[in-house]
């Protein structure tokens, strides 16, 4: 077996090290050896880098970062041409602020500030090569990334488009939308996740508060937010990041995958936003998460993991018998009675939903276009893919 390469981020971390042209050709001829692809993703990469003039910046140029010491939320703090206004979220990897950018256009963005501690050299070169595909991604339902980068202290930061909107979930209740409503909202979503697939970023972390709901002309337009920031930042589900998240967002083990819960850290691919999809579908369905959060609040961690691996969640429609949709909001929520509810989610539904949580991705949609396809067979009353479990 020969020696495997090393990875592009890898290469392209310390070559953005060297100053010298002829020092880091020389660094490439070692580094690459004979294989050319990885010598031209290297070099196609310094080169946006250098055009874009760069954001790593040298220990002799630090970025601006003024108004020192900041206040300890960071509010006033100004990060090269963003002025942080008000903290609109925060999860286990960083704090989420309205900015206000002030060149070479003023507008309001939303700056995602990583916090301290994941500003080593390998991290920051994942932000540089995850910054040119979520630059490649143009969709009406993806909030778009306008910038990336890192503050003097090493902390890395992503600037997105600003959505004025809230969790599609409670978007949903609140509008009282009825499911084939839903359903048409849930496709848009899906058409966007697989937008960025097929420009190989995957998201990773799909769930309610990442997938806001706003109002253009009197339509509701989901948008996407935080796509490929996961990876970006090598948030890999170690112990140490899994009980961060756990303490921070409880939503967030519940929309993971049997595979990512596995904590490889590699194995997750596009099937793990499929299932995540599908965790999103039932949750509109029925008002809850396949498996219950209060549990997940009462578990240990390896058990948390046991669950996602292991456990067979119910059908939407039996989650439903079990809560008493006849007798709760959430037929309501939904403008039917718990029996026409429960109707219309029982059989081709239920199907539907089940398949994108199989726990051997194999089973489940191949990709987010074709569970699009299936909800779109249900809405428009053909025959669906997805069977009765055997």
């Amino acid at each position: 077996m020969g020696v495997k390469s090393p990875s592009v981020e890898t290469v392209f971390g310390e070559a953005i090290e060297i100053a010298s042209e002829v020092e880091r050709s020389a660094y490439l001829d070692r580094a690459c050896g004979g294989d050319l692809v990885l010598r031209r993703e290297v070099e196609s990469l310094l080169d946006a880098h250098v055009r874009a003039g760069g954001f790593l910046q040298s220990s002799t140029e630090p970025e601006t970062l003024t108004l020192g010491p900041p206040p300890a939320d960071g509010l006033g703090m100004t990060i090269g041409p963003y002025k942080l206004l008000e903290a609109i979220g925060e999860g286990g990897m960083g704090v989420v602020y309205m900015a206000e950018q002030t060149q070479p256009v003023r507008r309001k963005v939303a700056l995602k500030l990583i916090k301290p501690g994941m500003d080593s050299k390998p991290i920051i070169a994942r932000f540089e090569v995850e910054r040119q595909a979520l630059a490649m991604m143009d969709h009406p339902n993806i909030a778009r990334v306008h910038d990336a980068g890192a503050t003097a202290e090493g902390r890395p930061y992503f600037v997105m488009e600003l959505v004025h909107g809230i969790p599609i979930t409670n978007y949903c209740d609140r509008e009282r939308l009825t499911i084939p409503e839903r359903l048409e909202l849930f496709v848009l979503v899906c058409r966007a996740v697989q937008h960025a697939h097929q420009k190989g970023v995957i998201h990773r972390d799909l769930k309610p508060s990442n997938i806001l709901v706003t109002v253009v002309d009197g339509a509701a337009v989901p948008k996407v937010i935080d796509f490929g920031i996961a990876k970006a930042t090598g948030q890999s589900l170690t112990d140490k990041t899994c009980f961060t998240a756990f303490a921070q967002f409880i939503g967030t083990p519940m929309y993971m995958s049997p595979e990512q819960a596995e904590l490889s850290g590699v194995d997750a691919d596009t099937r793990s936003d499929v299932y995540a999809l599908g965790v999103l579908l039932y949750e509109l369905l029925t008002g809850t998460t396949p498996f219950d959060g209060e549990t997940f609040r009462k578990a240990a961690f390896d058990e948390i993991r046991r669950i996602v691996r292991e456990d067979e969640p119910p059908k939407p429609s039996t989650r439903l018998s079990a809560l008493g949709a006849t007798d709760t909001a959430i037929s309501a929520n939904r403008m039917t009675d718990g029996r026409r509810l429960d109707r219309s989610i029982r059989g081709e539904l239920d199907w539907i939903t089940m398949k994108a949580l199989d726990k051997d991705r194999r089973r489940r949609y191949e990709t987010a276009n074709d569970f699009a396809a299936d909800v779109m067979n249900y809405l428009t009353d053909r025959p669906v893919e997805a069977c009765p479990p055997s």
